[in-house]
């Protein structure tokens, strides 16, 4: 926990210094396939033979030619980057319906267009935030997994104790629950807040609250904005008690 703790500090302290428009992206793309689309974004950028806007525009929209993913990436890069207003409008119809297999390089493209155009009018440091479960606004998203104590299972008042006072919270810190799920010695919970707000001392208040009623949940807790824990992580987690 003390790594965590450090790791989380270090966010937040970096968040506090940092001065400018945030952006964040509001799908659940990989970090990896975040970094991976902005190392070909400067690629592209450097390339000067790229098509024209309109040439992009008629490849993205293209529904009867059979256009590789190759060729249809490159011409959303290319409308993302080109701080053009079509270009934007483009990429915004087409992420409504995206090929499946290109929905997270459309989301990501979308993010940058908007980015490069409102620098155009701004000067204002613009500062993208790269999370794995995304955000909306000036919002992140996250996911904490807590278990009860010794793993003892929850009473029924304990459930609803859970279910009442941890979203109470959140919601006083000005945050967004969008999922509370208990299990039969765990729970987690998915949630929406300002990015620049201290949870962990949020979520500590609302362990602290609950324990007045017999100390039942693990004061130590995971807390990401990386991915949402599967099968496999939440048996790990238990199994370390």
């Amino acid at each position: 926990m003390a790594s965590d703790d450090n790791k989380y500090r270090q966010f937040q302290e970096s968040l506090e210094h940092l001065q400018g428009q945030f952006y964040v992206l509001e799908t659940n793309v990989p970090v990896e396939a975040q970094m991976d689309y902005f190392r070909y974004s400067e690629k592209v950028r450097k390339d000067d033979d790229r098509p024209a806007v309109e040439t992009a525009i008629e490849i993205l929209n293209d529904r009867e030619t059979e256009i590789s993913d190759r060729e249809k990436k490159y011409a959303m890069t290319t409308l993302a980057i080109s701080g053009d207003v079509k270009a934007y409008r483009a990429l915004e119809s087409y992420s409504q319906h995206p090929d499946e297999n290109l929905k997270n390089w459309a989301s990501m493209s979308l993010l940058q267009a908007k980015m490069t155009l409102e620098s155009e009018f701004s000067d204002e440091k613009h500062i993208f935030i790269s999370t794995g479960l995304g955000g909306k606004g000036n919002m992140l998203r996250f996911y904490v997994f807590f278990k009860s104590k010794d793993l003892k299972p929850f009473s029924t008042y304990q459930v609803q104790l859970i279910e009442k006072e941890i979203p109470f919270f959140v919601q006083e810190a000005h945050g967004v629950v969008e999922e509370v799920k208990v299990f039969e010695n765990y729970f987690h919970l998915i949630f929406l807040i300002n990015i620049k707000s201290n949870i962990k001392d949020v979520l500590e208040e609302a362990i602290i609250e609950c324990n007045q009623y017999g100390d039942f949940i693990d004061r130590s807790f995971i807390l990401t904005n990386v991915k949402v824990f599967d099968e496999d992580d939440i048996k790990k987690e238990l199994e370390k008690n």
